[in-house]
């Protein structure tokens, strides 16, 4: 495997979380679809449900000091 699709697919994996799906009314994975806001104190974001695909906002409390690459 490439060194690049390898980074890929970290960066991918790395970008999901399990949370409690609303919709769902249990654990499922959620991907990171967009952040909407960085605060000093947390980040905000849209997570989408891979079993219901749902969009829910998530408020990442410890993530504040993220950031994001811009793909070219």
């Amino acid at each position: 495997m490439l060194s690049d699709d390898l980074q890929f697919l970290e960066d991918c994996l790395a970008a999901n979380e399990l949370l409690f799906c609303r919709s769902c009314a249990q654990q499922t994975l959620h991907a990171h679809q967009e952040v909407v806001a960085v605060q000093p104190v947390a980040t905000e974001l849209l997570m989408e449900c891979t079993h219901c695909y749902t969009v829910r906002r998530w408020l990442d409390w410890n993530s504040a000091q993220l950031t994001y690459r811009q793909r070219d």
